[in-house]
């Protein structure tokens, strides 16, 4: 029963309001030399799941911006010292109806403490949400069924069974290793920034495309069955593209030595962003706001070469 309250708190303290938007934000900038000397602490269900072993790779492979470790949820709090920073899944609930899905946003946040919060177990104190310094946070693309049961999330194992759209060990390192990218040069990223790198886009030859891209997700229902066809997809672009599932494009991720281009969408509840990521490095190399709702042809043609 003990822990069970305990893995109850550190769920509470996961879910916080984030009011800034944004695919991927650097913030608190001033923290960064704090973090880089401690170790970052990655919190999943089980490290030592089968399920979560190409993830844990993945982490260990592309953090390279501190000493990193794997923990379970229940161990966040034991963990909690100056200069170490968590990686969590969290979620912002923006008013008190917490079951609506169009109020609810998940996010994948680094974050560390001002160092007031000292772990004793021998007392009840529990990490208060105020101690908490968020460095970044990268926007997740839920499917219905998690919006609608944020801390479902915490009971899944850590590769999500598709219930994270933009979501895979190959995915994730590829988000780390952007991450690391703007720590290392103290840049901050604002909300809704957007960018094109135009000169990496003229690299590629054919642009991936995970299939999740193409549904019509319903705001009500958990119904995936309606998809753009593909064709039409492909002829409103003057881009060489191909669909591919979710699940090919991880594999090709991990394990292509050549760079490759791929395309994610990720919705959130007032925002739509289409990205581009070189596979190789894993930097985004274009970010585009497109207003909100589902993945249109058209997103397709604002992505130029020069």
């Amino acid at each position: 029963m003990k822990s069970k309250i305990i893995v109850l708190q550190i769920l509470a303290f996961a879910f916080v309001a984030n009011k800034v938007q944004s695919q991927i934000t650097i913030g608190n900038t001033a923290e960064i030399n704090k973090v880089k000397s401690g170790t970052t602490f990655f919190a999943m269900k089980d490290p030592a799941s089968p399920k979560a072993i190409a993830y844990v790779d993945a982490i260990k492979k592309n953090w390279t911006f501190s000493k990193v470790e794997c923990i379970k949820y229940t161990d966040v709090e034991k963990n909690i010292a100056p200069n170490n920073s968590f990686v969590t899944i969290g979620a912002d609930m923006t008013n008190s109806n917490a079951s609506s899905s169009s109020e609810t946003n998940f996010t994948l946040e680094f974050w560390t403490t001002d160092g007031k919060f000292v772990y004793d177990p021998k007392k009840r104190k529990h990490f208060n949400q105020e101690n908490k310094i968020v460095i970044a946070s990268i926007a997740l693309f839920p499917d219905f069924t998690t919006q609608n049961n944020p801390s479902s999330v915490y009971k899944m194992e850590y590769d999500a069974a598709g219930h994270l759209k933009n979501w895979s060990a190959g995915i994730l390192g590829n988000y780390i290793q952007q991450v690391v990218i703007l720590l290392n040069k103290a840049e901050e990223r604002q909300a809704k920034t957007e960018f094109s790198n135009k000169s990496e886009l003229d690299k590629f030859s054919t642009l991936y495309i995970p299939d999740y891209v193409l549904t019509k997700f319903s705001k009500n229902s958990d119904d995936e069955s309606k998809k753009y066809d593909e064709k039409e997809v492909l002829e409103a672009s003057a881009l060489t593209c191909k669909i591919i599932s979710t699940e090919e494009l991880n594999a090709k991720i991990l394990s292509s030595e050549t760079p490759f281009y791929y395309l994610l969408l990720i919705k959130t509840n007032s925002d739509k962003w289409i990205t581009v990521t070189n596979s190789q490095t894993g930097e985004i190399v274009y970010s585009a706001n497109s207003g909100s709702g589902n993945f249109k042809p058209v997103d397709l043609k604002t992505i130029k070469k020069k």
